[in-house]
């Protein structure tokens, strides 16, 4: 009993950071040079702590006094005092007014998860089921922004890391930059790497399998078209996965489970994309299983996704970008000849470093 009281949620911190990008990042749709992260500790009463994230990008996040005030209102009543067993393992469907209600909820989800595997002293990817802590990793460039030469550039920095896999942006209104993108790809990353693109909905339908086509004919074999159009066009997908056999359609990350479960139903999709909450990238990857689908993970905050994807047994990829969240780690997530090691310390590894979250905290 005395165990089991003392593994409860006790205290906790938060923290406003704001982290300027080395390059602006994004797509066809959007544009960001600075993320604002909120970062959050859970401390449990015999002294352990659990760390969770939560991103904002472009646009600052509240004040540190507004942030806490919503989070004591919105969410501490409803943790402090339980077990964080509990807390990662436990299903509810919010209803009513309470859809959406939660602060913070991602980086809540993050750190019990975080205390639960600490006070077994395990890994969090040994906790999820898996046992090797590698994982085939492809580099995201993020580079619908910038000029051609910082193109190269980055794609230059992912072939000296050693990566076999780039993704690369395309869906601009003139399809000869998507084509002078994609032959500085081949150019520098060699025509032995596995080339994707995402298109960020930039598309129809028509224009999609349009677009797949010419890129085709120009010599391209393309690994996978990622987000090509709308996200809820369930019956266009079907339809692109039917006219794009060359290829494989992956989507499903702007989607939560609801729509994840009916792009399956619909046979929309090749590549189920999941990341962010692990208990519902859990179930949505065992929902694509079921159908015979394999999972790719996207983007998580400092690679904390890692342990998830090595804990699921069809994950084809794991993307890094290279990130600025990553100077917050002591040992950020490792990253060798093209696979992400999940680390082997107790929780998910990531330790803050206090000297580098103190330089980038604007609490207000």
């Amino acid at each position: 009993m005395a165990a089991s009281t003392s593994l409860t949620i006790s205290d906790y911190k938060l923290h406003r950071v704001r982290l300027d990008l080395a390059m602006p990042i994004g797509d066809s749709q959007v544009e960001f040079a600075v993320h604002w992260m909120t970062v959050l500790e859970l401390i449990t009463a015999n002294g352990l702590t659990g760390i969770g994230f939560d991103l904002q990008q472009g646009k600052p996040t509240p004040g540190l006094k507004q942030l806490v005030a919503q989070f004591e209102y919105n969410t501490w009543p409803a943790i402090i005092g339980e077990n964080p067993c509990g807390l990662a393992l436990g299903i509810s469907r919010p209803r009513g007014g309470n859809v959406g209600a939660a602060t913070l909820p991602l980086a809540v989800e993050t750190a019990v998860w975080d205390l639960m595997a600490k006070s077994l002293d395990l890994p969090l990817y040994r906790l999820l089921g898996g046992t090797k802590s590698a994982v085939p990793a492809y580099g995201s460039t993020l580079d619908y922004r910038l000029n051609d030469d910082q193109f190269r550039e980055r794609l230059a920095d992912f072939k000296t890391m050693g990566f076999t896999g780039i993704k690369i942006k395309v869906g601009h209104p003139d399809i000869a930059w998507d084509l002078n993108r994609l032959a500085i790809a081949r150019d520098v990353m060699g025509t032995e790497a596995k080339l994707m693109i995402d298109a960020n909905e930039a598309w129809s339908p028509k224009e999609a399998i349009r677009r797949c086509q010419i890129y085709l004919d120009h010599g391209y074999d393309l690994y996978w078209v990622e987000d090509p159009i709308t996200r809820e066009d369930y019956a266009g997908y079907a339809s692109l996965r039917t006219a794009l056999p060359m290829t494989r359609i992956n989507t499903g990350e702007y989607l939560g489970f609801t729509g994840k479960r009916r792009l399956l139903e619909a046979g929309g999709v090749d590549v189920l994309n999941v990341h962010g909450s692990i208990g519902m990238s859990r179930a949505a990857a065992y929902l694509a299983g079921d159908f015979g689908i394999p999972v790719s993970l996207g983007n998580t905050l400092l690679e904390i996704g890692v342990h998830l994807a090595a804990s699921l047994p069809e994950v084809l990829y794991l993307e890094y970008s290279d990130l600025t969240w990553n100077k917050l780690a002591k040992e950020p997530v490792r990253f060798e000849k093209s696979m992400a090691i999940a680390p082997d310390r107790p929780g998910h590894g990531i330790e803050l470093d206090q000297g580098a979250l103190e330089e980038f905290s604007q609490p207000d």
